[in-house]
């Protein structure tokens, strides 16, 4: 009896473990991650096109400002990680920015633990034109 038991808990153990595993494991991992804070929609455009760079800052502040969704898009792995703390990202939206947090590979979204500016953006407009040599 008491070995049927101990087989029988085992059991239960293993069975616990499958069924609840993946979705314990479904949480992100904690990544170091650069990239561009925009709009969901300019962002989306550009990236189903194959560009992953800066969209316009004063245009992303304005998308966000009216509903849409704050991504970061990531150039060095052609990809777009919707922020899922988006308070956390509002003041930065334009910026080029370093993120620490909580990735989500499959959901393709992160979570900031911190956020450090390293290039403040600017539009394009605003970039003077290189002088022809």
């Amino acid at each position: 009896m008491c070995i049927f038991l101990s087989r029988l808990l085992l059991l239960s153990a293993v069975i616990t473990g499958i069924v609840l595993g993946p979705s314990l494991s479904a949480g992100g991992d904690k990544s170091t991650v650069r990239g561009w804070l925009s709009d969901g929609g300019c962002a989306g455009e550009r990236a189903s096109s194959g560009t992953y760079t800066s969209t316009n800052p004063d245009c992303a502040k304005r998308c966000v400002h009216n509903g849409k969704k704050i991504v970061l898009i990531e150039p060095e792995h052609k990809r777009l990680l919707t922020i899922s703390n988006q308070d956390a990202a509002k003041e930065q939206v334009g910026d080029y920015v370093e993120i620490s947090g909580e990735l989500d590979e499959q959901a393709r979204s992160l979570r900031i633990d911190s956020l450090k500016l390293l290039e403040k953006g600017r539009a394009m407009c605003d970039v003077p034109a290189k002088k022809k040599s």
